[in-house]
């Protein structure tokens, strides 16, 4: 698991001049791949040589001739004189204030350039790069215009609007114009998903002033999943009854007792903020681990270490390694993290089954009771 909670890869597309584009995904994390989740990366050029990328299979670029069809959709205003639309759509019931300029531009759309756009159906194969270098139309007055896209030009003009164009970075200075090329990515319409092998809910604690990972399903060795705050309750509970004599404690003279710290549940692992390196300002979290602490039990505590993979990065390697999170990646409504299996089925009948992990927004702020220096009654259970 990253430091950003995200996946980060390249990817490239053969040109017919021998060049390539190289496209790349930073924050990659939805789960459904698609062109708004690349950049064209324009410093890197190529990505190396694949066996057979040359050979695409695709028709060589040629015109066609269609009819454009007139878009039509739900509440659309009709252009007949005295003819009334239906109520199934109410576009006036729309409540959009200045500021709403999504919801402005979608009611001017809808209600007085409707009947101004058009459909030029056009199919296209999978995993392929697309541009369309303009439009010859046709009129009644037997006229022929050339239009080209109106999203040409300068990329970092102020006026340029487009849409499913693919974003430049790190472009030079010298090249600055746009991109505009469909991207068809080559991804799975459907897939069949297993329940959550690990879990786990990454929840801020304001009360405490720290971060923690709370394991909400956990893997076993048998190959299942159990939830964590079972396994936790269970693995304690066996430790315990290892220590002798570690039976109920005597009762106490006295009505209060000292507590120096209590406890929390063991899949509960703590994330602590820490200054970025040579950086007094900015902070960052580092995952920490707290002690196991036994009745009866004389010998150093040991850290509870956590059974998710989403949580053990670096632990497993010798030697250990620390691991630390973006303060970003834990925002007050925190995130849950899934790993799961999925299987598919691609185009020529091959079945593919993989491991892959997802982050969504969590479920808000947590207490986790932690508490220091605490006059406490007798009566109370530890905790």
């Amino acid at each position: 698991m990253p430091d950003h909670l995200d996946y980060q890869f390249a990817a490239s597309a053969p040109l017919p001049d021998g060049t390539e584009k190289v496209y790349v995904a930073n924050d990659y994390s939805s789960g459904q791949l698609d062109w708004y989740s690349l950049d064209l990366d324009a410093s890197i050029k190529m990505l190396g040589s694949v066996p057979g990328s040359e050979t695409t299979g695709f028709l060589p670029d040629k015109p066609f001739t269609t009819i454009p069809i007139p878009v039509s959709f739900s509440g659309m205003p009709n252009t007949r004189w005295w003819t009334f639309e239906d109520h199934a759509t109410n576009f006036g019931d729309i409540d959009a204030s200045t500021t709403d300029l999504a919801k402005l531009l979608f009611i001017e759309l809808a209600l007085v350039d409707s009947n101004d756009w058009f459909v030029v159906p056009c199919t296209l194969p999978s995993g392929s790069l697309a541009q369309v270098r303009g439009m010859a139309v046709t009129n009644v007055f037997g006229e022929r215009l050339w239009i080209q896209a109106a999203d040409q030009g300068v990329d970092e003009a102020w006026g340029r609007w487009s849409m499913f164009t693919i974003n430049i970075l790190n472009a030079p200075a010298d090249s600055s114009s746009a991109d505009t090329t469909l991207l068809m990515l080559p991804t799975l319409a459907s897939a069949q998903y297993g329940p959550p092998q690990e879990e786990v809910f990454l929840v801020r604690d304001e009360v405490a002033n720290m971060a923690w990972g709370v394991e909400k399903t956990v893997p076993l060795a048998s190959g299942i999943s159990r939830p964590g705050s079972e396994v936790a309750k269970q693995t304690f509970n066996y430790l315990q009854s290892l220590i002798p004599g570690s039976g109920t404690p005597p009762a106490l003279a006295a009505a209060v007792r000292y507590q120096a710290m209590n406890s929390v549940p063991e899949n509960w692992i703590p994330f602590i903020p820490v200054h970025v390196p040579n950086n007094n300002r900015q902070i960052q979290l580092q995952r920490a681990a707290m002690p196991r602490i036994l009745v009866g039990d004389f010998n150093p505590a040991q850290k509870v270490q956590p059974l998710t993979s989403l949580l053990r990065a670096g632990l497993d390697l010798i030697p250990a390694q620390t691991y630390f999170l973006h303060e970003e990646e834990v925002p007050r409504a925190g995130a849950r993290l899934t790993q799961y299996y999925a299987r598919a089925r691609w185009t020529q009948g091959q079945v593919y089954t993989w491991l892959c992990a997802q982050k969504q927004t969590g479920r808000g702020e947590a207490a986790s009771g932690l508490a220091f220096d605490r006059l406490v009654d007798q009566n109370q259970a530890e905790g």
